[in-house]
């Protein structure tokens, strides 16, 4: 058997949840009984069995860190923290984050990579996005992109500075 390295696997997993994604809103096209129905059925079959093997072994080789939870769909938080390089937002995007957070920043990704990265982040994963709160900030990235869609405060009595 091959051994895969742990971003081997974390790559793989990211690849797979999109094709799941992909199929499943694909699937939503065709009628039951349709030969695409079939074929669509059949592929993520196979893609549910490769994510959990793949899940499985990624906890086998690399513990998550205790204050981050696992996610509602199997993926941990390391697939999110591994790809942290990748977090990056729109004009829009960032815009709404100085807004929402009172931040007086030049570098909003920068400064949330950070807040993501803590030791304290919880990090969870529902669908097609990764929910993160640290610090009594909540911040929503897509799972496919890695793109910061939100962030805001948590408590209105507190910045997240």
């Amino acid at each position: 058997m091959v051994n895969y390295t742990i971003e081997d696997l974390t790559e793989a997993l990211r690849a797979i949840n999109s094709i799941i994604h992909k199929c499943e809103k694909a699937l939503e096209k065709f009628p039951e009984g349709n030969s695409h129905n079939t074929l669509l059925r059949n592929r993520l079959k196979a893609m549910y069995i490769s994510k959990m093997l793949i899940t499985e072994a990624l906890s086998k080789l690399k513990p998550s860190p205790e204050p981050q939870t696992l996610s509602d769909d199997g993926c941990s938080s390391e697939l999110l923290l591994s790809n942290l390089d990748k977090l990056h937002t729109t004009d829009l995007g960032t815009e709404r984050i100085l807004k929402n957070l009172h931040l007086d920043t030049a570098d909003v990704v920068g400064w949330c990579r950070g807040k993501i990265k803590a030791p304290k982040a919880s990090i969870t994963r529902k669908g097609k996005n990764w929910y993160i709160t640290s610090d009594n900030c909540e911040f929503t990235i897509n799972a496919h992109s890695y793109t910061i869609i939100t962030a805001h405060r948590r408590t209105k009595k507190h910045d997240c500075q």
